[in-house]
């Protein structure tokens, strides 16, 4: 395709010859013919780029007058995932229901939903069009999954939660977990994620949620829209997160806490109380971080 037709995709004027882009690569590894980024002004770019006018470069300001084919953007990264999504990434997971997945009668599953070897499908679980879910996943009990969503290997939703409590002999005694979880659209689940049913009520993840390899979300908890929690997270019964927060690797996250929204948690953080809106906290435990 021309680089005309991206940059009217990209809805951004383009400087240079409108030549054919067919692929992509990296400013390290620079193919001729492909789209690449520079999301930082450096001479080292600058340099890589002069030296080719068979490229499209998406940039930052800064690199308007190169004579390399280029688009000038506010965000280079972002508009060069969006190019190469929508014309040059291969879709390898085709659409359909793999011959070793047990699906119990009762499951709702939208159109063109992808589910791979060996997952298994409880009879409460409706999941919506477009999703992929890879092998080795379990999902059962009353679970909710919108369109559009990405589930890697291993995940396991809508397990009862751990939560127990003494008898009179000090014998622990789990607690029912009759719930659900509820999973919107557009949420991404990393490999052998795991995501624990209600006690009573809902475990929640909204919108846009993007959670990473080795995470675990426990029972009741609630993370709003467009959050990104990163590997090996430990969410406890009961957390909120606000939305657009950031959690990094690694943090632990006290039951019944709330952070807030536009949060960042360092990475190896323990939280052991609330986080107010728009904080960052680091540590253990985690303390306010003061903007410098």
């Amino acid at each position: 395709m021309k680089i005309s037709e991206i940059a009217t995709y990209l809805n951004r004027p383009f400087t240079g010859s409108d030549i054919e882009i067919k692929g992509f690569s990296s400013l390290s590894n620079l193919v001729e013919g492909t789209v690449v980024f520079a999301k930082k002004y450096t001479k080292e770019y600058v340099e890589i780029l002069k030296n080719t006018q068979n490229v499209l470069a998406i940039v930052c300001a800064g690199y308007e007058n190169i004579t390399t084919p280029h688009i000038v953007s506010p965000n280079p990264r972002l508009d060069f995932m969006r190019v190469v999504g929508t014309f040059f990434a291969e879709k390898d997971i085709p659409a359909g229901i793999n011959s070793t997945a047990y699906i119990e009668e009762g499951a709702i599953i939208g159109q063109n939903v992808s589910i791979g070897a060996h997952c298994h499908i409880g009879s409460k679980v409706k999941i919506g069009d477009n999703t992929i879910i890879l092998p080795n996943c379990s999902i059962y009990g009353k679970v909710t999954i919108g369109s559009d969503c990405y589930i890697k290997p291993g995940v396991v939703i809508g397990g009862p939660g751990f939560g127990f409590e003494n008898d009179e002999n000090g014998v622990p005694v789990h607690f029912p977990h009759t719930g659900e979880v509820v999973i919107g659209n557009h949420v991404y689940i990393g490999a052998n994620a795991t995501i624990d049913r209600a006690t009573i009520d809902a475990t929640i993840v909204e919108d846009n949620v993007k959670i990473d390899n080795l995470v675990h979300v426990a029972h009741n908890c609630k993370i709003h829209a467009n959050t990104l929690v990163t590997a090996g997270a430990i969410f406890s019964g009961g957390v909120e997160v606000g939305k657009q927060s950031w959690i990094a690797p690694n943090c632990s996250i006290h039951q019944q806490t709330r952070i807030g929204e536009h949060c960042t948690v360092g990475m190896g953080s323990v939280v052991l109380k609330n986080v107010k809106d728009g904080r960052t906290v680091f540590g253990n435990p985690a303390m306010k971080v003061e903007q410098s």
